[in-house]
């Protein structure tokens, strides 16, 4: 794979999903509560050999019960409707599914992949896609890893601190028909794995 335009940093990290991308702060008047953050949805990755913390919102000081396959914790959300929960580390493998009830409100995740989470974060050689790359149509056709999970957070500014993403972003499963909106630095570094992978982009482009 081979790309032009001028050398950047990029930087690709793994990262647990925590409370890394979600800030502790009350949701904006425009952002209904999600009792599941976003990034806990069908085909999700989730960090293997680490305790893995779930969270999202609901009613103030609602009770929260949480399973992710035969794993449960249990969480109460605090003032501002935030909780959190932590489950024990798991090889990587799956699929799993994950649910949380509280006040009356379940959600179900499925599919969900215990592996390798990337953040994929940079500019535009971050942002350049697979289909840009050289060779991209016949790596396109072996694209068949349903391992690999690619996953946009799309660009928005914003003045205060926000609890979810802007727009409706959810995780891709690779195949040859969806891996050429990937970004290609993080494709082709997941691919190399050999484990459920879930490249996070985070690219301004």
């Amino acid at each position: 794979m081979r790309t032009s335009g001028t050398a950047s940093v990029i930087l690709i990290l793994p990262l647990l999903l925590t409370g890394v991308i979600a800030a502790r702060q009350p949701p904006q008047p425009e952002q209904a509560p999600h009792l599941l953050h976003p990034l806990f949805q069908d085909h999700a990755v989730l960090q293997r050999a680490r305790p893995i913390n779930v969270y999202g919102d609901t009613v103030p000081g609602a009770a929260v019960a949480v399973t992710l396959g035969s794993a449960t914790a249990q969480a109460r959300a605090d003032a501002s409707g935030y909780w959190s929960a932590s489950l024990p580390a798991l090889s990587a493998g799956g699929p799993y599914t994950l649910t949380a009830s509280a006040n009356g409100e379940t959600k179900t995740a499925s599919d969900i992949l215990v592996g390798d989470v990337f953040f994929c974060s940079g500019q535009s050689n971050m942002a350049f896609s697979q289909r840009q790359t050289q060779g991209a149509a016949d790596d396109a056709r072996s694209a068949t890893d349903a391992g690999i999970r690619h996953f946009n957070v799309p660009a928005s500014a914003s003045l205060t601190p926000r609890r979810t993403f802007a727009g409706s972003p959810r995780w891709i499963v690779g195949s040859p028909e969806t891996v050429g909106s990937f970004s290609a630095v993080c494709y082709y570094f997941a691919r190399e794995s050999g484990l459920p992978a879930g490249p996070f982009e985070t690219a301004i482009r």
